[in-house]
């Protein structure tokens, strides 16, 4: 589910979160913006990763630019600017989603041997 505050994602929609406190400290970060500049960037590639696990960012099918313009609202950063953003979210959602995956596969094996 997504929490929305004036039609933008917030902080506690899944994922978001950590970017909510991480985000001064990534390289894309530009002086003087906000969390609600970059949140529709992090939406977008979150959101895509968790939509679409074996696809690639770059998948020109996947329609980021549109998906960021149809949610930008007031974030003073084009998709060009928040591409780098975007791309990070994505990258740490499937990293992410990998690692839940390993976790689950090794519980259910350690759960097969015990039977």
């Amino acid at each position: 589910m997504t929490t929305t505050l004036q039609g933008r994602p917030t902080p506690t929609t899944p994922g978001l979160s950590y970017w909510a406190s991480h985000y001064r400290e990534a390289e894309f970060y530009r002086e003087g913006l906000h969390f609600s500049d970059y949140a529709p960037a992090f939406y977008v590639g979150i959101s895509v990763q968790l939509e679409h696990p074996d696809r690639d960012f770059d998948d020109p099918g996947l329609d980021l630019r549109g998906r960021y313009q149809r949610i930008r609202l007031g974030s003073a950063l084009s998709w060009e600017q928040a591409q780098g953003a975007a791309r990070q979210a994505w990258q740490r959602a499937r990293s992410n989603s990998e690692d839940a995956r390993r976790r689950i596969a090794q519980r259910m094996a350690e759960l097969a041997a015990q039977a």
